[in-house]
């Protein structure tokens, strides 16, 4: 009997022991996440709130205060990285951390990712890193649908210019309508501030717009290698096409100083006719004017061509098909099982219906087999695009986004672009066949503390130092003048050196890929 006692009262102790660890077990997962988009976001919102109830996994989202890319240097630096880091795929900051050994090895991980494999296919061969290695999963990746920049002009300013016809047509304005249209409107508003504005910073490439109607791309692929853009007989086709409008006053004289603020604050007044570069650029100038001017007050997306020009499908944005960010395990993360499954999730159809159109019978439902926003949601986001972000969480958190469309329904993989509002039927109509695969010129220029990366350095001070002086000469001649000073001074710094090593680099991710070069 003292036995029998003895083992059930150890039978009790173990299972009170037990009690205390199974519910443990069901407590979430902690995984810290440092995205250099998040900014001062809470992870607090319904579409968080169910991700951590699906996955098992609770972020701790570490913010990027300050400058997020100077962040992830001093974070690398002092190895207190966190478990998962999104950042720049086009900077060099991927290769440090991989180099530093700072990065989880995913092909390591592969077979416990099905819906990563599934989802991302190809795009993991063109990922790998030099050792044939993945070690970040690409974000925005796949051929990108939706489209990107125009000329943007505001619609209720181009009906008093053109009529409302032809402000609704859509055929291409030609390089000298568009050009005469700024004229007017200079004409018949004095006190206007700018018929133009450009927003985009100096870096080492001029402004898509003019760029793509000039069909520039990041590079000129001549005779057998890659040249620096400014070879292009074209590129001063573009050039002279800004210095133009500069010298006659159509063009904001403080085009090389506009940041995101600065632009917002001119497009949400009444002195400015147009936009050139990405159409969502003026959402929220666009959401000001209509509710302080009128009804047709918002920008809307146009394509200007070349005169003569009959082939309208021009090179107006580069859109990378390999993503905008990378997004890798960190070294550090002490539960690499719970932080892959995660991503797994994330990365699945149903993770990214959730993190891009809401929780299922709250957000949207299945109408006919099609994917149908509940309400007034979509309305909601069209009137005021920042708050209803925010307070439903759609997409509040764009990880490991595909660009496509649901192979299923054919519904878009966002919420909010399966209802088109006027803006965003005007850019899907009018620049849709504007964009063009960047992947294959990404991330070729040479980087760290080799002789070809400083030499690169200097050509890029070089071009950036030109380039607002060209388009802000006096006159062509000078214009032409300070070209040709650009070039023998990019030459002087190592221009030739520079463009070998991209070619050898360019040759090698084709043949890698097996794919032709692009050519003029």
């Amino acid at each position: 009997m003292k036995k029998l006692v003895s083992l059930i009262l150890a039978a009790v102790m173990a299972l009170a022991v037990m009690l205390p660890l199974a519910a443990t077990a069901e407590e979430p997962v902690t995984i810290s996440f440092f995205d250099k988009n998040s900014g001062v976001r809470t992870f607090t919102d319904p579409v968080a709130v169910e991700l951590e109830k699906r996955t098992g996994v609770k972020i701790d989202l570490i913010s990027p205060s300050g400058n997020p890319a100077e962040k992830l240097s001093l974070m690398l630096a002092g190895q207190n990285y966190p478990d998962i880091v999104l950042m720049d795929r086009g900077s060099d900051i991927v290769n440090q951390y991989i180099e530093a050994g700072a990065l989880v090895n995913l092909s390591e991980y592969l077979d416990q990712m099905p819906n990563v494999v599934a989802m991302y296919g190809d795009t993991l061969n063109k990922t790998r890193y030099s050792d044939g290695n993945n070690y970040y999963l690409s974000n925005w990746y796949g051929y990108d649908p939706d489209p990107v920049s125009g000329f943007i002009c505001r619609y209720d300013y181009m009906i008093e210019l053109v009529g409302q016809e032809r402000a609704d047509s859509a055929e291409p304005f030609t390089w000298s309508e568009f050009k005469g249209l700024l004229q007017k409107f200079k004409e018949t508003n004095p006190d206007a501030t700018t018929p133009l504005v450009i927003g985009e910073p100096i870096s080492g490439g001029i402004n898509s717009m003019f760029a793509g109607m000039n069909r520039l791309y990041p590079f000129y692929v001549h005779d057998g290698k890659l040249e620096h853009s400014a070879r292009d007989p074209q590129f001063m086709d573009a050039i002279h096409q800004m210095n133009e409008l500069y010298r006659e006053g159509l063009l904001d004289p403080e085009w090389t100083s506009n940041n995101q603020e600065l632009r917002n604050q001119k497009l949400s007044n009444n002195g400015v006719f147009a936009y050139a570069g990405a159409y969502w650029d003026t959402w929220t100038p666009s959401a000001a004017l209509l509710a302080s001017q009128n009804e047709n007050a918002e920008y809307l997306a146009y394509k200007v061509v070349n005169d003569g020009e009959t082939d309208f499908a021009l090179p107006l944005a580069g859109r990378s098909s390999l993503g905008w960010d990378a997004i890798a395990i960190t070294t550090n993360c002490k539960n690499v099982e719970a932080a892959v499954k995660f991503i797994d999730y994330c990365a699945s159809q149903e993770g990214q219906d959730l993190l891009l159109w809401g929780i299922e019978g709250q957000d949207w439902e299945f109408v006919d087999g099609v994917r149908t926003p509940i309400g007034d949601i979509v309305a909601r986001y069209q009137a005021d695009p920042a708050n209803t972000v925010d307070q439903t969480g759609i997409t509040k958190w764009t990880w490991f986004v595909k660009n496509d469309v649901h192979p299923d329904d054919g519904t878009t993989c966002r919420i909010w672009f399966n209802e088109k509002d006027r803006c965003a039927t005007f850019a899907y109509r009018n620049l849709t066949d504007g964009y063009y695969d960047s992947a294959e010129f990404a991330s070729l220029e040479p980087a760290g503390s080799t002789i070809e990366a400083l030499q690169y350095q200097g050509v890029v001070d070089v071009f950036n130092q030109f380039y607002p002086r060209m388009v802000n000469a006096a006159t062509v001649e000078d214009c032409d003048a300070l070209y040709a000073e650009m070039m023998s001074s990019m030459e002087s710094a190592g221009l030739e050196s520079v463009e070998s090593y991209i070619s050898e680099a360019y040759f090698a991710r084709l043949a890698l890929w097996g794919l032709e070069p692009t050519s003029k």
